[in-house]
């Protein structure tokens, strides 16, 4: 099972790994540059998609670049007594390739949010989707196996209520079955049972 998620997005670029005990989230996109750990007992089960962001900063840097050279092919032009349809041809010529890359650069993806206390998010794209859904089924299923090895045995120094109490917590949150239940509070009935009659 591959416990770790590299996405790349044109210059965006987010890693994901599942640790023992949570999540290791690692942004490095248009509106986020982070990285932190989010512990298991954190993330919800739910998920929602919204719009991605446009990378403005690159549309910034055409637009510059674009304005700029029509100004110095201009005063270029202007300078060596051109005729003037060479300025509009110009324009245009320079036009094409400058709203080919604003468009390229536009385009929005969606983003994959899962309920966390801290922002957990995927770059969600026609070609990722499978990947990204497999990801987020093995978060959840390492999120049941956390609170299984943490909770699902019996601890001698723990009280009896707060053992039963864990059991019944993880029954109603179904990470574990009904048979695991029933078995695991026999198991404890039968502990605490036998080790007060030993002190008899």
């Amino acid at each position: 099972m591959k416990n770790k998620l590299e996405i790349k997005f044109k210059n965006q670029k987010q890693v994901l790994e599942i640790l023992d005990d949570g999540i290791l989230v690692d942004l490095n996109t248009v509106s986020q540059k982070l990285k932190y750990e989010i512990p298991f007992e954190e993330i919800e089960k739910g998920s929602f998609v919204k719009k991605g962001e446009p990378d403005k900063i690159t549309i910034r840097l055409y637009t510059s670049v674009f304005l700029n050279l029509f100004l110095i092919l201009t005063l270029i032009t202007v300078l060596n007594d051109a005729p003037k349809k060479a300025i509009g041809l110009m324009f245009f010529l320079m036009l094409i390739p400058f709203i080919f890359l604003i468009v390229k650069n536009s385009q929005v993806y969606e983003e994959k949010h899962l309920k966390s206390s801290k922002l957990l998010y995927f770059i969600y794209t026609n070609k990722n989707k499978n990947e990204v859904d497999n990801f987020i089924q093995q978060i959840y299923e390492a999120k049941v196996n956390y609170f299984r090895r943490k909770y699902f045995l019996i601890d001698p120094v723990l009280p009896y209520h707060i053992q039963n109490e864990r059991y019944i917590w993880l029954y109603t949150n179904k990470y574990i079955d009904e048979n695991e239940y029933e078995v695991i509070k026999d198991d404890l009935d039968k502990y605490f049972n036998f080790n007060i009659n030993s002190l008899e």
